[in-house]
């Protein structure tokens, strides 16, 4: 196997995971994975976006936590480094996102505004506005989990030229998300269709896309995924290599192995060796300012 500088761009780890995550790794020619902590939902809470570790502040906001994120970084910064999740209610907003940008192993913010549809028209109203301004400053880049909204996004990526958005999960609807929204729009943007207003974010230099959950996304079953690549190849024509990350998010898509999730891109025929490596690592290297582990 080659040595390709390869990173995940995103994992969910919880505790006890570290070795074996590590174990995983190596077999598979993985160097490094940003971490997104995961314990699991708190049922019975109101807001989904209410993932443990982590805990509900006084206004309803909820506040993460990364204790094995951080100690994974701790031991191995060559291998792990982690993104952390906001939400633009806290009231202390400004001294978590300063704390979180202070740590040298922290690369990334993650945001999630379109669980329901209250928030979603509190984030088309501008209500992350002030949370962008504290990004700017602190100056890591921002992963938005904004499936089937993406369009909500330009006003923000135009505003702030400075800041690097990457839209996750190929910006493509998830079933569900969120729960009240009217069926005619939760369908077309489960549609493979919707795809063409992702790529139109491509016209926007400070936008990334994270090539991830594609399978689910696009109705691929069967490894290798052939019928992936001339969607990946649209990405790549629109926002080019060096803007897309690769992410397995192994823990939660269902029915594929983390190799297969990596091997359908490294091994595709149809990809330069230039665009692999780029795809692959370089992009996000580049994206969350993370030197390359050492030889």
């Amino acid at each position: 196997m080659d040595t390709m500088d390869v990173v995940d761009a995103q994992v969910h780890l919880g505790r006890g995971m570290i070795t074996a995550t590590l174990e995983a790794m190596d077999a598979l020619g993985i160097t490094s994975v940003l971490i997104d902590e995961f314990w699991g939902g708190q049922l019975g809470q109101a807001h989904p976006t209410h993932i443990e570790p982590g805990y509900a502040l006084g206004n309803g906001a909820w506040r993460a936590a990364w204790p094995t994120a951080e100690e994974a970084s701790i031991v191995r910064p060559d291998r792990f480094s982690y993104l952390v999740r906001i939400d633009h209610r806290d009231p202390h907003l400004e001294s978590v996102m300063r704390f979180v940008g202070s740590s040298p192993n922290a690369r990334a913010f993650r945001l999630q505004p379109v669980w329901t549809l209250e928030d979603a028209d509190a984030f088309a109203a501008g209500a992350y506005e002030h949370l962008l301004e504290i990004a700017r400053e602190v100056a890591l880049p921002l992963f938005v989990f904004i499936p089937g909204f993406v369009e909500l996004l330009e006003p923000y990526a135009r505003r702030y030229p400075e800041l690097t958005f990457v839209i996750d999960h190929c910006g493509m609807g998830f079933p569900g998300i969120p729960p009240d929204r009217p069926q005619a729009e939760a369908r077309a943007a489960l549609d493979a269709g919707y795809f063409d207003q992702v790529l139109r974010l491509a016209e926007l230099p400070n936008v990334a896309l994270k090539w991830c959950h594609a399978q689910d996304r696009f109705g691929s079953a069967i490894y290798p995924y052939d019928d992936l690549r001339p969607i990946l190849r649209r990405a790549i024509e629109a926002f080019g290599a060096q803007r897309l990350l690769w992410a397995s998010d192994k823990s939660v898509i269902a029915g594929h192995t983390w190799s297969d999730l990596l091997h359908c891109v490294r091994d595709d025929p149809e990809l330069s060796q230039e665009e692999r490596e780029w795809i692959l690592g370089g992009s996000a290297r580049r994206i969350l300012k993370w030197p390359p582990a050492p030889e």
